[in-house]
């Protein structure tokens, strides 16, 4: 499955170390990423979002809240 290039947006809010507070909202037209209650990118949908049923996080990341 091939979703194109590669969006960026911004710099980089996250630090090693520090705690953040992430909501991805699934809106109409794409996904709006907030970082600590600040407004980081907006990623245009490249599937239908009536598909999207969850998440997949991998990485070194302690969830604590969800």
């Amino acid at each position: 499955l091939f979703y194109g290039n590669e969006e960026r947006d911004g710099k980089n809010p996250f630090e090693k170390g520090v705690g953040f507070d992430l909501v991805i909202v699934n809106e109409a037209n794409g996904f709006q990423i907030n970082v600590n209650d600040q407004n980081f990118t907006h990623y245009a949908h490249r599937s239908d979002p009536s598909e999207i049923f969850g998440l997949q996080i991998q990485g070194d990341l302690e969830i604590t809240g969800f």
